[in-house]
């Protein structure tokens, strides 16, 4: 595989589900990498909730995003985002949607094998101190889940984590437990969730670090592992697929993420 549409935050929205559609038709890529964000974060769960503490509704989207997924016919791996998404209602429809497709696969705490290809990363939340009653891991819970990403003999690896690294990517509001774990692992590519303001691509070491924005903004990311270094990523206005698509080309840094 080496075309990739790279992508997150699609937050309840249908029309996010419509561009998904659309990129993947116009750019046909060999696999989706999403990151996160398939319910809002910021919603108000109905009176009537599921066994897992979500609306049926939401239960019901989460559901169609994965269908979508399967429907598209192109191998995808997805995480959890850090908020939004109940871990265990978000495993639960996401086993199903492997039982239903063979294109899709959940790459939480999962090593996912195709071609050349390594993918594993880790949704929820990673702190020092867990907070209780979220779906909350410590740095050695992280490492533990990611530990596979180390010892796979295929040359091309890619860790997928909900929340970017501060610095370019995630500001202030980075988590520095992101840029440990991607120091410590050296992934080939890492693609990170991340508000759109701070869409972008950073390069550290040998690994490439893309935070495509929100589809639910309209935004994705292409990446293309057969072009030189600095040309393998283009961002999507996603809003614009027709006559009018554009690619934006957005400043990349080649620094170090830290501090």
């Amino acid at each position: 595989m080496r075309r990739y549409l790279l992508c997150s935050g699609v937050h309840g929205q249908t029309r996010s589900l419509d561009w998904l559609k659309q990129a993947v038709d116009q750019r046909r890529p060999d696999g989706i990498l999403f990151v996160g964000g398939i319910l809002d974060p910021g919603r108000h769960c109905a009176v009537r909730t599921t066994p897992w503490s979500i609306s049926n509704e939401d239960s019901l989207f989460v559901l169609k995003f994965f269908r979508t997924l399967g429907q598209l016919g192109v191998f995808s791996a997805v995480i959890p985002g850090p908020a939004g998404e109940p871990m265990e209602e978000f495993l639960r429809l996401g086993m199903q949607a492997e039982l239903e497709s063979p294109y899709v696969h959940v790459a939480h705490a999962t090593l996912v094998e195709e071609q050349d290809t390594a993918i594993c990363g880790i949704g929820g939340s990673i702190a020092e101190r867990p907070l209780i009653g979220m779906d909350s891991y410590s740095r050695t819970q992280a490492e533990y889940f990611l530990r596979s990403l180390q010892t796979t003999q295929r040359p091309r690896k890619v860790l997928l984590l909900s929340a970017p690294p501060p610095g370019l990517l995630g500001g202030m509001e980075g988590n520095p437990l992101v840029g440990d774990l991607i120091d410590s692992l050296h992934p080939n590519l890492c693609v990170v969730g991340g508000s759109t303001e701070r869409r972008g691509v950073a390069h550290v070491g040998r690994t490439t670090i893309v935070n495509p924005g929100w589809l639910c903004d309209g935004w994705a990311a292409w990446f293309d592992w057969d072009k030189p270094a600095k040309e393998q990523v283009e961002f999507l206005n996603l809003s614009a697929f027709g006559p009018e698509a554009h690619v934006e080309d957005l400043p990349q840094s080649f620094q170090p993420l830290k501090g």
